[in-house]
């Protein structure tokens, strides 16, 4: 039997922009700011605007409308509600488990696990001078390249039924 998407045109839509949206995110900060040792120090000069940026980020999350996703989703609202300046043990603890959390997600997959793969060989960078900076612009993008992968498949099973 073929499963059938229940997704509409509009909420696919709107699980696209959110997966450019992120990418946005990844390329705006730095070229406003330049490269900065993590994408957290960018609260030092967006204040408010970083945090509610980041939060964006998390709602295209939740806009996948898969469970799994929202202990990710909620991890990054704890990173952009707890600055890395004022609350930085918090902070460091909720981005630990976003990005452990969406690298097994994507690691466990059935359809998608090779961007999981692909994830995993990237975490050398924690350990290396400069890398916490290149390590969330990788796993960003991969995380949007998953999901991304997700509503292009979800579009031409809803292209097929119709």
């Amino acid at each position: 039997m073929k499963k059938i998407t229940t997704a509409s045109k509009s909420q696919l839509r709107l699980r696209a922009i959110g997966c450019a949206y992120t990418l946005l995110y990844i390329l705006g900060w730095p070229l406003l700011y330049g490269i900065l040792p993590s994408y957290s120090s960018y609260y030092v000069f967006g204040g408010i605007y970083f945090t509610l940026a980041t939060s964006l980020m998390a709602w295209s999350l939740w806009m996948h409308r898969d469970i799994k996703w929202s202990i990710p989703a909620y991890a990054l609202v704890g990173i952009a509600l707890f600055d890395c300046v004022d609350y930085w043990m918090l902070h460091n603890i909720v981005a630990i488990i976003f990005f452990l959390s969406s690298t097994y997600l994507m690691k466990t997959d059935k359809r998608f696990d090779w961007i999981g793969d692909i994830s995993v060989t990237w975490y050398i960078l924690l350990i290396m001078p400069g890398g916490v900076f290149w390590f969330e612009v990788i796993q960003a993008v991969l995380i949007s390249w998953f999901h991304w992968s997700y509503v292009k498949r979800l579009w031409k099973v809803r292209t097929e039924r119709e």
